[in-house]
């Protein structure tokens, strides 16, 4: 009776904790995010498509044609047709992308895979391994769904746990990289877009601590909570670090105002593109080439784009699958000349891949093209 009575105490606490993680996550909306509008997306591709001269059908809702000297290709939405199930699947495991990420010799965060059931493992796995972590499912996930950030202690573990259990039987247990998230669009094995969120920067001046650079007027205002602490960290650096005369220091990964204890929508604002040094784009080229995929966004973090990812410690963060390219129009012009847009566009109207690219229905199937 005992033995029973414990195991009833002990299903009541669990269905407890599923509660108070649904009423978070659902009720109080921890996670900040958004989801781009269709009227944004069409703007972007029919813009694409006018400047090539192809002509834009709407189909539905968000399902569109483009058609050009006798091609044409879909788009629903933020989808292309590149790719295939199987690849998208790949992608959107987190864990196997980081394994083959690592045969290849490319850094990705230190992490773990759990279950819930696994509770007393992950515990393990945190009590030998102190630091910051973020806990979140295995496989891709909705708008960050079940992510939770900052979880250092037993206790965060388990609240972590539960709440991912909502959405994921399996989830990571993986280390913070604290460093300016930067996405790198690819198509068809080249970098054709790069940008990143920038975060807080001082310059020195041979004389001044980091902490008297950020009292500086024009540094805005920098608290010296935990992500600012392991900002430094990450970098070899403290607020007393006297950084030389010109050099540039990331002193904080996240923009001024936003509260780090948050899972935040990143939104990109500073484009890189020619920043990227070869060492990254062989690094993400090598994954991409394991993985399989045609097009995708990647997902790096790193305090020095210029420099390669073991050098900054860096790592490789996700591979996902669509161009999502409503985080590259980061510059007024580019509602303009739409240049990803146009990029991806072209493609698709140029590859003769039977699956995506058709000549119009009238045509006879004997005169669809060839390779």
């Amino acid at each position: 009776m005992g033995e029973r009575l414990q195991a009833g105490l002990k299903l009541k606490r669990i269905v407890f904790r599923i509660l108070r993680a649904a009423r978070v996550h659902l009720g109080q909306n921890r996670t900040a995010h958004f989801e781009p509008a269709v009227e944004d997306y069409r703007r972007y591709w029919e813009g694409a498509a006018q400047i090539l001269s192809a002509e834009f059908v709407p189909l539905a809702d968000a399902l569109w044609e483009v058609r050009l000297n006798g091609r044409r290709t879909r788009i629903m939405n933020r989808m292309v047709q590149l790719g295939d199930p199987v690849v998208n699947g790949v992608s959107g495991d987190k864990a196997l992308c980081y394994r083959l990420a690592m045969e290849q010799g490319v850094p990705v965060p230190q992490y773990g895979v759990f279950r819930l059931e696994e509770l007393s493992e992950a515990k393990k796995f945190l009590a030998q391994n102190p630091g910051v972590y973020v806990v979140k499912p295995v496989r891709e996930s909705t708008a960050s769904a079940g992510v939770t950030t900052h979880v250092r202690t037993e206790r965060q573990l388990e609240n972590a746990a539960v709440s991912v259990s909502l959405f994921a039987k399996e989830f990571l247990v993986e280390r913070m990289i604290f460093g300016e998230t930067c996405r790198l669009l690819w198509l068809d094995g080249e970098l054709i877009h790069a940008v990143r969120q920038r975060g807080v920067r001082v310059t020195g001046d041979g004389c001044s601590t980091i902490a008297r650079l950020l009292k500086q007027p024009g540094s805005g205002s920098v608290p010296f909570d935990l992500t600012t602490q392991m900002t430094l960290q990450a970098q070899g650096l403290s607020p007393e670090t006297v950084p030389e005369d010109g050099r540039e220091i990331l002193v904080r990964s996240l923009r001024p105002g936003l509260d780090s204890s948050r899972e935040w929508l990143t939104v990109h604002d500073d484009e890189i593109t020619d920043l990227v040094c070869p060492a990254i784009i062989e690094d993400v080229r090598k994954v991409l080439g394991m993985i399989g995929n045609t097009i995708a966004g990647v997902d790096i973090i790193t305090n020095d784009p210029t420099v390669s990812l073991r050098q900054s410690g860096g790592v490789l963060l996700e591979v996902n699958p669509g161009p999502s390219i409503h985080k590259h129009y980061i510059n007024p012009e580019d509602h303009h000349s739409h240049p990803v847009a146009v990029k991806i566009l072209s493609y698709l109207l140029q590859v003769s891949t039977a699956n995506h690219v058709l000549l119009p229905a009238k045509k006879p199937p004997s005169t669809f093209s060839e390779r």
